[in-house]
């Protein structure tokens, strides 16, 4: 009886744990994309904030890009402070899409953030997987 009790309390607090929301994680980044009626630039961005510490540096990886829509950067560094919210970071990205069509874009956004504890500071590294569906060309056309 006492096994299937231990067994019990550990399912729950796996489901517990695999519930988490995104709000509850130590850094979150957000990330925006304008429309695209055609081929031409694309301007993204992306803004990122620690719910816990101050995020005291904070850039960003482009994991995969549509083929169509190409990245200028595949790397870019975020700017603390204003216009992203307190405590946040925020940057842009621009795409240079040649051709119609529809995609996804994946970012790694990257953090340290800062907290203080009883021992003193501490800092520690953060990331955020960030995916966005990029579409150029009108609303009804559909990807070749």
């Amino acid at each position: 009886m006492k096994k299937v009790a231990a067994l019990l309390v550990l399912t729950l607090a796996c489901t517990h744990a695999a519930r988490l929301r995104a709000d509850d994680a130590p850094f979150q980044a957000h990330l925006s994309c304008g429309a695209a009626a055609a081929p031409g630039r694309i301007l993204c961005e992306l803004t990122a904030r620690a719910t816990r510490g101050q995020l005291v540096w904070s850039d960003a990886l482009v994991v995969r890009a549509p083929a169509f829509a190409r990245p200028l950067r595949s790397r870019f560094v975020a700017q603390l402070g204003a216009p992203a919210a307190s405590g946040g970071a925020w940057a842009k990205l621009a795409l240079v899409a040649s051709e119609s069509g529809v995609g996804k874009l994946e970012l790694l956004a990257r953090g340290v953030v800062c907290q203080d504890g009883p021992a003193g500071e501490w800092c520690a590294p953060v990331l955020a997987p960030v995916t966005i569906e990029i579409r150029v060309g009108p609303l009804g056309e559909k990807a070749p």
